[in-house]
């Protein structure tokens, strides 16, 4: 029996701080059957990025077998590995691996993976699919990626100006194709801690002019005005039940 793969491009996931790839086999999402529920160690898995599972050292078979990192939570702490091979009309998948920093932490029976085969025509075509669904583009897409380039290179774990401690994420959900959201960590500007308790999320406007131009002109704004309210910054304070004033006020 032959073997159906599907992959699903996940863009600007909420889970994840940039793009990754679902991969089903069958139905099965190879990377959650091979980890626990909570994934590895309470962070999510998927797919890794589109870009390095359709590029030329990814998915792609050819008739010497190749072991391919598929998956995991961060490619450079855990990956789900499998040997990829084709074998005349066939794509072959086995041999799973569950590596963590190098060392082969789960294999064989013991990820709940096992042999796949696939034919190599509807391989190749999938894998040509899911290179169309990963390049589709809408305005906040083409936005928030020359975004991301732009704060990589000013320093994307460096302070962010006035009210934002450290970047998180930008996304722009495929859902809202006019909007770029960008969540990050907030000083606490009464200065007791080195950052507020969460995330928080702004979001900006963009249209179909040049993305650089938008990215940039965000940037800027993000690192050099203060668009929020100090207030945001402050530790909240709890409010007295009610009565309480009169009970202590002296009588």
């Amino acid at each position: 029996m032959v073997d159906v793969l599907r992959l699903e491009p996940l863009l600007f996931p909420a889970e994840f701080t940039s793009h990754r790839m679902g991969i089903l086999v069958n139905g099965l999402d190879v990377a959650a059957t091979a980890y626990p529920a909570d994934g590895f160690y309470g962070q999510p898995v998927a797919g890794f990025a589109p870009s390095w599972l359709l590029g030329p050292d990814g998915l792609a078979a050819t008739p010497e077998a190749r072991e391919i990192a598929v998956g995991g939570s961060d490619m450079s702490e855990d990956q789900l590995t499998v040997r990829v091979c084709q074998a005349g009309s066939e794509v072959l998948w086995d041999r799973w691996r569950l590596r963590v920093i190098d060392r082969v932490h789960k294999e064989g029976a013991e990820i709940g993976l096992g042999s796949f085969q696939f034919d190599s025509h509807a391989y190749a075509e999938e894998l040509t699919k899911a290179t169309e669904r990963t390049t589709r583009t809408w305005p906040a897409r083409l936005v928030a990626e020359n975004l991301q380039v732009t704060l990589w290179r000013e320093g994307w774990d460096q302070d962010g100006g006035a009210w934002i401690r450290r970047y998180v994420a930008i996304r722009a959900p495929e859902d809202r194709p006019d909007v770029v959201e960008i969540s990050y960590y907030a000083r606490d500007l009464s200065g007791q801690r080195y950052a507020l308790p969460g995330s928080y999320v702004v979001t900006f406007p963009v249209d179909g002019t040049d993305p650089d131009v938008q990215a940039q002109a965000i940037a800027d704004r993000l690192g050099h005005e203060d668009l929020k309210p100090i207030s945001v910054h402050q530790p909240r304070r709890r409010r007295k039940p009610a009565g309480r004033d009169a009970a202590e006020s002296p009588s």
